[in-house]
């Protein structure tokens, strides 16, 4: 009997190279990077940053070119521009401290504290809007405490538990141990009175 060897050799390496190929496709699912990718990755992100370094760096020439450009008079003329405006930056931001604080002692004298994230929904830029936002809150906050009072108020009378109301001494030495115990745990005012005070 001849055997081919050749033909029983051959075939399994072809199944063992689909078998290979299958689990080349399959570690592929994952994105590996090579050299190059993350070196090009990494280069495109620095020429972002160096742009941006680049148009800041620009920004400021400029502003030093046209500081150069202008004559003694036109600098003082800018540099006093760029003062008041930044003056005037400082005057409104004291100017809504200022309002803060007056709306807050408002509500304060009121009776009313809040945060200063609650303040900042009161408070604005003209006098005359933020004391009538202050005035409605303050009247939100009457409203709310009238309510509760009420609510308060208006509540039920609590129902008799069936304990006896004992009004003189002479019945209260007619009661029981059992019955001055159970006084004592429902009526401690009353058993105080009849006990004298003690």
């Amino acid at each position: 009997m001849n055997l081919d060897i050749q033909y029983f050799a051959e075939e399994p390496s072809n199944e063992a190279g689909a078998q290979v190929e299958n689990e080349g496709t399959e570690q592929n699912k994952e994105k590996t990077y090579t050299k190059d990718e993350v070196s090009e990755i990494v280069q495109t992100r620095l020429n972002r940053a160096l742009k941006e370094q680049e148009e800041k760096i620009q920004a400021a020439k400029d502003e030093a070119t046209k500081l150069a450009k202008m004559n003694a008079e036109q600098k003082r003329s800018y540099e006093l521009e760029q003062a008041t405006k930044r003056a005037n930056e400082a005057e409104a931001k004291l100017a809504a401290i200022e309002m803060q604080n007056t709306a807050r002692k408002m509500l304060a004298e009121s009776g009313l504290t809040l945060s200063d994230e609650q303040l900042a929904l009161v408070v604005t830029d003209d006098a005359e809007t933020t004391k009538a936002k202050v005035d409605d809150l303050l009247a939100f906050a009457r409203n709310v405490r009238e309510q509760t009072l009420d609510e308060m108020m208006t509540g039920k009378t609590p129902k008799d538990n069936g304990a006896k109301s004992i009004t003189t001494n002479k019945s209260f030495e007619e009661m029981s141990m059992q019955e001055i115990a159970q006084l004592k745990k429902d009526n401690p005012e009353q058993f105080k009175s009849l006990m004298g005070g003690i």
